[in-house]
């Protein structure tokens, strides 16, 4: 019996990476949050009167407010100026475990890069971080609003566990700026803004998945970034906005394709409201890929090991009826494996087998060599076909609401590659 338990035992962690700004965190060097109400402004009284330099820079000019230096920083603020983020309570930059104010224990622990939350039992669980990426209106936020809704409502039952959003901010969030207008309003979700003029998009929407079917419960963290395409168009771009930083430290990633943004589709589909052609998938993706190589110093022949699921959106439009010869090169037949559903409960990989054998063919004859060869620089890959509102929207109406199919495919084989059977 104590065989098997020094076995199955995990020495606990003492690296996280945060979520929010990637870093890579020393769990015995972090920073703590005090509890107590007036320790932030009596830390700043403290430091105007007793004209501490080693304070100062944490205290604003008139002396009143304590300075979230590092916060300001995050958010790309002048930590002296007048956009400085304010301390809501006092932070203890050492980790002593003690507030230098009041004297008492503290117990937030905060990121010393970003200063937020890292969540209690970081040590024992771990996280895993997965992002969704793609060029500009390829569906990203509509596929982040109901994947969340279906990790939360049918996923996460369906493999026995649960998901919790991290913190009151990110239930917030999708509450109001996705699940109210997608789904109750049954409108359209607006475009996402760049990284650079939008702290919502610097935001990520954070939730912990708990499956409780094995001896010991895996812990999956999901931080969802919104992110705007354009800021993916160049990787100098992507260098200057920092977000190389959680790109190339994810567990695995997402990449989203528009099929109607895609010349040889666009130019024979027969679809109202059809977008112009878009960016070429294999610029963004080779972005990505020179990225990630140059922030995890591999070389240019070295595969990726991260994996990615490169997924197909709004593959509705693909199922319908052709109406002449042209359309019906890129249409799917009422043979294709894509109508198939997936065994309920388990990881399905004959299933993900069948549709990525197909999907290859498929993008192979309307992207052409580059893009399927930009695919296999990464160890992992598996292409997959979903469509997140499941119709036509009218305009910026969703008439009969929404109706996804399959976004979850992309995930739960993400998941198995961290132990999900």
């Amino acid at each position: 019996m104590a065989r098997k338990q020094k076995e199955t035992s995990r020495e606990p962690s003492k690296e996280y990476i945060c979520p929010y700004c990637f870093a890579k965190v020393d769990l015995s060097q972090v920073h703590y949050i005090c509890s107590g109400q007036t320790c932030a402004r009596t830390f700043a009284a403290t430091a105007s009167s007793t004209r501490s330099a080693d304070a100062a820079k944490y205290v604003t000019a008139d002396g009143q407010n304590e300075i979230d230096y590092e916060k300001s920083l995050f958010y790309g603020r002048d930590p002296r100026g007048p956009q400085a983020v304010i301390a809501k309570n006092h932070i203890i930059r050492n980790s002593s475990g003690v507030c230098d104010v009041c004297r008492r224990p503290v117990y937030t622990r905060v990121c010393p890069v970003c200063h937020n939350p890292i969540p209690p039992g970081a040590e024992e669980e771990g996280n895993k971080i997965f992002v969704i990426l793609g060029p500009k209106s390829v569906g990203k936020s509509h596929y982040i609003a109901v994947l969340i809704n279906q990790l939360k409502n049918y996923v996460s039952t369906e493999f026995n566990g649960v998901l919790n959003a991290a913190t009151d901010k990110t239930t917030l969030k999708y509450r109001d700026m996705y699940y109210r207008r997608l789904f109750e309003e049954k409108r359209k979700l607006p475009a996402t803004k760049s990284y650079d003029v939008s702290d919502d998009s610097r935001e990520p929407l954070i939730y912990y998945l708990r499956l409780f079917d094995s001896e010991r419960p895996k812990v999956f963290t999901f931080a969802f970034f919104d992110t705007a395409g354009e800021d993916l168009v160049s990787s100098d771009k992507m260098m200057s906005l920092s977000i190389n930083s959680f790109i190339s430290k994810a567990a695995g990633i997402v990449y989203l394709v528009d099929p109607l943004q895609i010349r040889y589709i666009n130019q024979r589909i027969h679809v109202d409201g059809k977008p112009p052609v878009g960016p070429d998938v294999s610029d963004v993706l080779n972005n990505i890929c020179q990225i990630i190589r140059t922030n995890n110093k591999l070389s240019p022949k070295a595969k990726i090991d991260i994996p990615l699921a490169v997924v197909l959106t709004k593959a509705d439009v693909l199922l319908k009826n052709p109406e002449d010869e042209e359309e019906d090169k890129v249409l799917f037949g009422q043979c294709s494996s894509i109508h198939i559903p997936r065994e309920h409960g388990k990881v399905d990989n004959e299933n993900f087998e069948q549709i990525d054998a197909e999907l290859t063919e498929y993008l192979h004859r309307c992207l052409g060599d580059n893009f399927i060869q930009t695919v296999g620089g990464f160890e992992d890959h598996c292409y997959f076909a979903v469509s997140a509102l499941g119709c036509n929207p009218v305009g910026s109406s969703l008439p009969r609401g929404v109706t996804p199919m399959r976004v979850e495919d992309p995930f739960i084989w993400l998941l198995s590659k961290e132990g999900l059977q």
